[in-house]
């Protein structure tokens, strides 16, 4: 329609143009030179033609009045009617907002009231967690301290959940703390300190039998607790850590009892260091000698010579000599073989091994 009506638009100024030349020709006719029979005839013409382009342009615009009038009137009906329908979508679309706003404050207050419950929530919930975790890690602890028990346990998938899922909570314990860059002042009293040391305990004793220790060496998530109780032991703080730094260097004497566990532990610089860290005088008498006891494992266990160097040249001479004063009878017998193997010249040793 509306191509139509501007094609019979388009006609209409065709032919208002072609009348306003007509007019053009009859005036400058009429104001010329006076008339002869010759320009009468041209004039009649003239006329002729100025009449039969005033009745087209008639019919033209006739037409277009036909086919644009009506349009002209419809448009103005039709865009009042899409205002009117814009108007009813505006006050819809602004009851949506106001309904949605609403929603939003009441969200933002219960969530404001969650997250003040929650603290108080969540710790009553992990405090109970950690307590359930500690008496059934206690019970697991008691078990493995029958050799029948452990033979039991090898192999089934129950160990195997057991052994990862140790992994995790130990893993995630040294990622937190060494996070924070602070060590780890915990109360032997909590629950989380005595999950983790009934973990720790399971997987000591579970070590403790040859059977256990070569099933840990074999599995990824057993090496992996090494590795983390090697990182955790230097996280501790005496008083309180005394038990888990005892537990944490008694299973990893018994993994060395292990050609695979003493090669793990050599593997990593990191994991000798902190070992040799534990030879610090602030820990007491019994975690100093399990130290000085593991080293003097690693380094009988280690080969070739130059690796027992490697060992020696990393050990506080002068330490291990003071510790060799101590009244503590098993200590001082300890400290003094260890003494004799660092003192020892291994370089020496090391060239006649290649001889």
């Amino acid at each position: 329609m509306a191509n139509g009506t501007t094609k019979i638009l388009e006609e209409a100024l065709s032919e208002l143009s072609q009348l306003q030349s007509n007019v053009s020709t009859l005036s400058t006719i009429f104001t010329g030179h006076p008339p002869d029979p010759i320009r009468f005839v041209q004039l009649d013409g003239e006329i002729r033609q100025l009449q039969a382009t005033s009745e087209a342009l008639c019919v033209t615009l006739d037409k277009a009045l036909r086919l644009a009038v009506p349009k002209i009137i419809e448009d103005p009906r039709s865009k009042n009617q899409a205002l009117e329908s814009l108007k009813v979508y505006k006050r819809n679309a602004e009851q949506t907002i106001k309904e949605q706003t609403e929603q939003i404050a009441q969200l933002k207050a219960e969530l404001a009231t969650i997250k003040e419950s929650f603290p108080r929530q969540a710790a009553g919930q992990i405090e109970s967690i950690s307590w359930i975790g500690s008496i059934m890690a206690a019970l697991l602890w008691k078990a493995c301290k029958q050799q029948e028990s452990v033979k039991a346990l090898i192999g089934t998938d129950s160990l195997r959940e057991f052994i990862g899922m140790s992994n995790c909570v130990l893993s995630s314990f040294v990622a937190r703390h060494q996070q924070s860059g602070d060590s780890v002042q915990l109360s032997s009293e909590s629950e989380d300190y005595k999950f983790l040391a009934s973990l720790c305990g399971a997987m000591t004793n579970l070590a403790a039998y040859p059977e256990g220790r070569a099933h840990l060496v074999s599995e990824a998530d057993g090496l992996l607790f090494t590795n983390s109780l090697l990182h955790a032991v230097q996280l501790l703080r005496m008083p309180a850590g005394r038990l888990l730094k005892r537990i944490s260097l008694t299973f990893v004497y018994n993994i060395c009892l292990e050609p695979a566990g003493v090669q793990f532990v050599m593997k990593d610089d990191n994991r000798l260091r902190n070992i040799v860290a534990c030879l610090n005088l602030v820990n007491s008498e019994d975690v100093l000698m399990l130290a000085v006891s593991l080293l003097v494992r690693l380094i009988k266990a280690a080969t070739p010579c130059d690796q027992k160097n490697a060992i020696c040249r990393q050990v506080p001479r002068g330490i291990v000599k003071y510790m060799t004063d101590f009244n503590y009878p098993l200590l001082k017998e300890t400290a003094t073989h260890l003494l004799e193997l660092v003192e020892f010249d291994w370089r020496n040793a090391v060239e006649n091994e290649t001889i």
